[in-house]
């Protein structure tokens, strides 16, 4: 099931926003596929475990007035090549708070091998273009049975994980239907799996490629 949720300002807090936007292209078996046409079941190209069927898809919609209210829910606008060579191949706005894998050999603390994932609102001396002046945005937020790193527009992307730290941000029928596919994980999704990646919050970059 596809759930279609309005979030207000009194429902979550405002701590900037998960997701991908409209028009975000996914790797799947028969090509390419935008991500508001893609519905539970469907497989993905996954970066670690091949083909993956979504579980669910959520959608949240934010309207002009919560984003005049709070500018961390507008989305973040990836240029092409903003991470690295064709990440992303062309334009990809996500949520603020959505977490991109950027390559250990893009930041300056890391070891080359060591990929991290960063929440995009957090990337730091990258040209990445905060769209503050959005009026509206639709995000679309997939989860697996398991945390998975897919690309949207070339750009290696985190599926949702539903944990205890994300449920205060998810809407009461979407938390109803995630208990309902995984019953076995208790009411806080504390079995739920943890990502396989370094987890960063504020990061800065190596000097840019030409």
């Amino acid at each position: 099931m596809t759930l279609t949720s309005k979030i207000r300002q009194n429902e979550i807090p405002m701590t900037g926003a998960t997701g991908l936007c409209s028009g975000a292209n996914l790797r799947t078996p028969i090509g390419e596929r935008r991500v508001e046409f893609l519905r539970p079941g469907d497989l993905v190209v996954t970066r670690d475990n091949g083909l993956q069927p979504v579980k669910l898809i959520w959608k949240r919609e934010i309207s002009e007035a919560e984003i005049a209210a709070d500018p961390s829910l507008a989305p973040v606008h990836l240029n092409t090549r903003a991470i690295g060579p064709m990440m992303p191949q062309k334009p990809l706005r996500v949520g603020g708070a959505h977490r991109l894998l950027i390559p250990g050999w893009r930041l300056l603390d890391e070891d080359d091998s060591e990929n991290c994932l960063v929440p995009a609102r957090d990337v730091d001396g990258v040209s990445l273009g905060n769209e503050t002046d959005a009026t509206e945005a639709t995000y679309y937020n997939i989860v697996f049975e398991a945390p998975q790193v897919f690309c949207a527009n070339g750009m290696p992307v985190e599926s949702f994980v539903p944990c205890e730290d994300t449920l205060p941000h998810i809407p009461s029928d979407v938390q109803e239907e995630l208990r309902s596919l995984f019953p076995d994980l208790g009411p806080r999704f504390s079995d739920y799996p943890t990502p396989s990646y370094k987890a960063r919050k504020r990061v800065s970059y190596t000097p840019s490629f030409a």
